[in-house]
């Protein structure tokens, strides 16, 4: 064993009581900045229960070495609860890893390496309660962040993108020789906290990078739905009609031209609102759209309305695109009329919007259709993920089709 000086006995217990205070501040301020955080994904609740057993043995150790302020029952009570709180901090350590896998779309398994985290978690388990603490424990504890790295190695990031981790891990093998090396050093709560810093940093950097690559992708899919809303071929058709009709009627003229400037209007304000709109705006731009298609006496259809909550928010351009494709590829593709429905509900964590039409089925269907469909259909899904995480699903049947989306409640 390495000898300090003849003052170790008295000089450990210091750097141990020093490093535990500084790595309890470390970890509330830890914990303080993922309350903040919006949205917790699973991959950050794994993170949490990880701070959460650092600091439970952080606050165990520093139970051993002040028994009166702590009210523990003893001291070697104390520091056995400590090391089962970190050995376990490695089992949910790996999940938050595989977690981030999964995240990153590598649908990692990770059951072989949990297994391995949690067999050698239990006997440093078994090596505390049987009092044979010392270089057995700690060398359980060295080969159990060895076993981190390795698992890093085998993951599907590059040596780069793993770097933070490896680094991470790095701390918690070191507390460990330096605990086979000197005894009574135990440093491993500090060496864990260092590493949840890093991993926590990295987290952060990732969701930083995942921000910046949506707000490309949602200017990438503003442009695209820019050039997918203003059709000329539908503008043209708008102004034709409107002409026509200053032979019939000069009032049915004045409102036409009102709506398809105020359809127009709207488009625009949509396509440069950063943020979320009101079901009751879009609902404004949705209704426009259909006195403007309604002047072509061609197109008989109805549009009936089943709302069973309207108080929430929604991406612009999300309902409007829908029932314009059911106007111009699903009803107005027969001769007899149609109808298109669109409905509201509310469900447990979702607000689901429905748009469906009886009019062109999956039968009847053209490839221009198809094609325009599915562009159109894509850029109003992108959009609801990228700004609130929503969902969309496209039905079609032989009877007509019908588009659900679905928006997250807490938005």
């Amino acid at each position: 064993m390495f000898e300090l000086s003849e003052y170790q006995p008295e000089i450990i217990p210091i750097i141990n009581t020093v490093f535990r205070i500084v790595a309890i501040l470390l970890v509330m301020i830890v914990i303080m900045s993922v309350i903040q955080i919006k949205n917790h994904s699973r991959r950050m609740g794994w993170f949490i229960i990880s701070v959460c057993f650092v600091m439970g043995g952080l606050i165990s150790e520093l139970a051993s070495q002040n028994r009166a302020i702590f009210f523990a029952v003893s001291s070697e009570s104390s520091v056995i609860r400590a090391h089962i709180f970190y050995a376990l901090f490695a089992v949910f350590f790996c999940l938050y890893f595989i977690e981030t896998e999964i995240e990153a779309g590598a649908g990692k398994d990770g059951v072989l390496w949990t297994l391995l985290h949690g067999l050698i978690g239990l006997l440093v388990v078994i090596l505390s309660m049987a009092d044979l603490k010392g270089i057995f424990e700690w060398l359980a504890f060295f080969l159990q962040y060895v076993i981190v790295i390795v698992m890093l190695f085998f993951s599907s990031k590059d040596v780069r993108a793993s770097i933070g981790f490896i680094l991470g891990a790095s701390f918690p093998i070191t507390a460990a020789l330096l605990g086979m090396a000197v005894p009574g050093l135990d440093l491993m709560g500090a060496g864990l906290t260092i590493m949840c810093l890093i991993i926590f940093f990295g987290f952060q950097s990732d969701m930083e990078r995942e921000l910046l690559n949506k707000q490309v992708e949602l200017s990438a899919s503003k442009v695209s739905l820019l050039m997918e809303q203003i059709h000329p071929h539908f503008i043209y058709n708008s102004l034709q009609q409107i002409a026509l009709l200053c032979d019939e009627d000069a009032l049915e003229v004045k409102e036409a031209i009102y709506n398809f400037s105020g359809y127009l209007r709207k488009n625009f304000e949509s396509l440069t609102n950063e943020g979320m709109i009101s079901f009751d705006k879009e609902m404004e731009h949705v209704d426009m759209f259909v006195k403007l298609a309604m002047i072509n006496p061609a197109r008989k259809f109805e549009v009936r309305k089943d709302f069973k909550v309207t108080n929430f928010f929604l991406p612009a351009l999300t309902i409007q695109p829908l029932v314009e494709n059911a106007v111009q590829y699903g009803v107005g593709m027969g001769t007899g009329g149609g109808k298109i429905e669109i409905q509201t509900r509310e469900e447990k964590s979702y607000i689901t919007i429905s748009v469906s039409d009886d009019g062109s089925g999956l039968e009847n269907q053209m490839a221009t259709q198809k094609k325009h469909k599915s562009v159109g259909m894509e850029n109003v899904r992108m959009r609801l993920k990228l700004m609130c995480d929503g969902k969309m699903e496209f039905l079609q049947t032989k009877e007509g089709t019908k588009v659900i989306v679905r928006i997250p409640k807490n938005i």
